[in-house]
């Protein structure tokens, strides 16, 4: 792995772009996909957790846009001493300390394997090849949901680079209110290109991190975001609630069976 480190204003070192140069890659086609100038709203209230997924591969455009979208830098930001960049999402003290690795099954044009998405390159840096529907659902801390999904994306914190704004324990819980951040934008464009999103914290995190080259400690795994074209008949989805579940639901205290 090889970084790119820049100073602060506290004049600490730390990371700004991860890196695997001496691996394979894939270079990403630019974004150009109409489906994002759907209207917000009628993304937003489309938004569900989708726990089914068609076989149908994703073409590669489609996830290019979605990596692009959601993880790539919009624009530069000087800040003194250093230059940092901005996102779609809000970021604590804009160090962007979460990389993107990428699990992928199911993808056009593309091998089954793990990858590390490079924002600054736009590419698919390869670290392992083969990944099976077996392995998605043992990644998703065994949720079956998970084998259909065509990748996953594993969002992973650069510690150091949260602590070199941050010094302090609540940098923690930065970390984890920005991968929030990202999870809410990844669902929403994600649906916006017509997949199915889903998102999960339950996951084997040493699993996960020795697959992906991690050392779980300063660079440990935090959410598994997941996504596919939907299944028409999500199975595993609750039902629409009716009068029936309002008549044995206690609301506000008030118990509303009724006799």
């Amino acid at each position: 792995m090889a970084n790119t480190v820049v100073g602060s204003e506290s004049d600490a070192p730390f990371v700004l772009f991860t890196g695997y140069p001496e691996s394979d890659r894939i270079l990403l086609p630019r974004p150009r996909c109409p489906e994002l100038a759907t209207p917000y709203d009628e993304v937003l209230y489309a938004r569900r957790t989708c726990r089914g997924h068609t076989e149908e591969p994703v073409p590669l455009e489609v996830l290019s846009t979605l990596l692009a979208t959601v993880f790539a830098p919009v624009d530069y930001i000087d800040c003194g001493r250093c230059a940092l960049f901005r996102r779609t999402s809000p970021a604590g003290g804009a160090r962007q300390e979460l990389d993107a690795y990428v699990a992928i099954r199911n993808v056009t044009g593309v091998r089954p394997g793990t990858y590390h998405y490079n924002l600054r390159e736009h590419s698919l840096e390869l670290l392992s090849e083969g990944f099976t529907s077996e392995e998605a659902t043992h990644f998703c801390a065994d949720q079956e949901w998970a084998r259909g999904a065509a990748f996953l994306v594993v969002l992973s914190a650069v510690v150091d680079r949260m602590l070199s704004k941050y010094p302090t324990p609540r940098s923690y819980r930065v970390m984890l209110l920005d991968a929030g951040h990202l999870g809410q934008t990844f669902a929403l464009t994600a649906t916006a290109l017509g997949l199915g999103p889903a998102q999960t914290g339950a996951f084997h995190d040493s699993v996960v991190a020795e697959r992906l080259g991690l050392d779980n400690i300063g660079s440990p795994p935090l959410y598994v975001l997941a996504a596919g074209y939907p299944a028409l008949e999500q199975t595993a989805a609750p039902p629409v609630a009716g009068v029936e579940t309002f008549r044995r639901t206690d609301l506000g205290g008030v118990a509303t069976e009724s006799g």
